[in-house]
């Protein structure tokens, strides 16, 4: 049973902890390629985590990011069952922008449209978009502007829907952490930015267009000749790429696990891609994933720390119980303690602090009832560690010592005896019957039976002995 307990414990720890990595390293953010960079919490995403900042205040070009403020205009002001068609103007880009290729004159529905605008980049997608919501696409990036003020992005100005770039169209890391944690908020737009795979169908002809999504916190890259960078993490609940030459690699994405939202920004990353192909080509363009995915893995091990029963000793809190056993008519005290297993914080921030304000923790151990007999190890119940009535984590407890139930005390040799009869009046007396021990063993019969079976031969022998000395000597 406590292997049992054990096994469990180790399990669910594994379970729990793999995905997250708690224990990460903080992050060297000097050592970023990106030139602004953020990470910070869906509740207060103006404040860094744990400092995790730099040049966060620095304006900056957003590039494709810019789609997840178009997405969420769209979504407030659009219908997203409404017909589009795409005009000539969503068609007119460079070779070099990113599209999925409608053509004008063909008609998608304002749904499709935004899945090619977020899972591939498509800037036609995002052109068609606003022209269809806003009437043109200066008229909806002055929704766009309406909708930064509004969750307050003051650092920010928006002139397209694309996040092509224009020299006045700029913004900052931290802004673009206040426009994630909102975009955190909005399930429909975090299942569309999660989605992997999708198919775009026009309405006039049926002509499809497959798009695949390229955050590799969400899906793998597309297969090729060469091996490519993966990065998945299970509690990425949407991103979004960009890159311009002005604004170079940039990257916003979110997570959310355990109900604690974090949303990371990285701008600017401008390491030269030139002359390099194939993996080594793969490994500049990715550095941002595996970058943001070891930022949210840091910042929820920051915010979920491992316990155990070394840290609540370092703390000063308490390890040690007892627990009632049931003895016969008794009632006996027998010491439990925390076993050695690792548990999680189940609460961000205060956690931390919870564990440097002793006074205003409490413990609350859980036991069934118990009888003898107990055994150091066995489980003796758990405790739960409580701030300001919220729980913080629970552990579980195992009995110090062994307590066994009192001897049975052996039966004593059984004598039979038979009871002596009265005589009648003129009768003689009934012979004395002595008292019958019980049965001797075999080992005490054994030299009975030797002097049985040997002495009568021996006799016989001596007495033929006698007779022939006696007869020889007559002679």
């Amino acid at each position: 049973m406590r292997r049992l307990a054990a096994v469990l414990a180790a399990a669910t720890a594994f379970v729990v902890l793999a995905p997250v990595c708690f224990g990460a390293d903080k992050p060297d953010l000097s050592k970023f390629p990106e030139q602004n960079v953020i990470l910070s919490t869906g509740d207060d995403p103006t404040v860094s985590l744990n400092g995790l900042e730099k040049n966060a205040d620095e304006r900056a070009y957003p590039a494709s990011i810019t789609k997840v403020l178009t997405a969420l205009v769209a979504l407030e002001k659009g219908n997203m069952e409404d017909l589009v068609t795409i005009s000539a103007y969503a068609v007119k880009l460079s070779s070099a922008n990113a599209k999925i290729g409608v053509k004008e004159g063909e008609v998608y529905r304002l749904l499709d449209l935004m899945y090619g605008m977020l899972l591939p980049s498509g800037c036609d997608a995002a052109k068609a978009v606003a022209e269809h919501v806003g009437g043109s696409e200066e008229g909806f990036a002055e929704l766009m502007n309406e909708k930064a003020r509004e969750l307050g992005m003051t650092n920010s100005h928006f002139t397209n829907a694309s996040g092509l770039h224009d020299d006045d169209m700029y913004t900052t890391a931290r802004d673009l952490a206040i426009l994630g944690a909102a975009a955190a908020q909005n399930d429909t737009l975090c299942g569309m930015l999660t989605t992997q795979n999708y198919t775009i169908t026009e309405q006039t002809k049926g002509r499809v267009i497959s798009v695949r999504n390229i955050d590799r916190l969400v899906n793998e890259p597309k297969p090729g000749d060469y091996t490519k960078v993966s990065a998945l993490y299970p509690w990425c609940i949407g991103g979004k790429t960009g890159s311009t030459n002005a604004a170079g690699r940039t990257y916003m994405a979110m997570a959310r696990y355990s109900g604690v939202t974090l949303v990371c920004v990285l701008l600017g990353d401008k390491i030269s891609t030139s002359g390099t192909k194939g993996t080594a080509y793969d490994k500049i363009i990715a550095n941002r994933f595996v970058e943001a995915k070891n930022l949210f893995e840091y910042g929820y091990s920051y915010l979920f720390p491992l316990v155990n029963v070394r840290t609540l000793q370092a703390e000063g809190l308490p390890v040690s119980f007892s627990a009632d056993v049931q003895k016969g008519e008794e009632s006996c005290s027998v010491p439990v303690a925390v076993e050695d297993v690792d548990a999680v914080v189940s609460m961000y921030l205060p956690a931390r602090l919870a564990l440097r304000s002793k006074g205003q923790i409490r413990a609350q151990v859980s036991q069934p009832e118990f009888s003898v007999p107990v055994h150091a190890g066995d489980p003796a119940g758990e405790v739960s560690y409580f701030y300001e009535e919220r729980l913080l984590f629970t552990l579980p407890l195992v009995f110090q010592y062994g307590l066994e139930p009192d001897p049975t005390p052996s039966p004593a040799p059984v004598l039979r005896m038979e009871q002596r009869p009265q005589p009648s009046p003129g009768q003689d007396p009934a012979p004395v019957q002595e008292v019958q021990a019980e049965p001797e063993t075999a080992q005490e019969q054994l030299p009975l039976r030797l002097l049985r079976y040997i002495l009568p031969p021996l006799i016989l022998l001596g007495g033929l002995f006698v007779f022939f000395l006696i007869r020889r000597r007559s002679r």
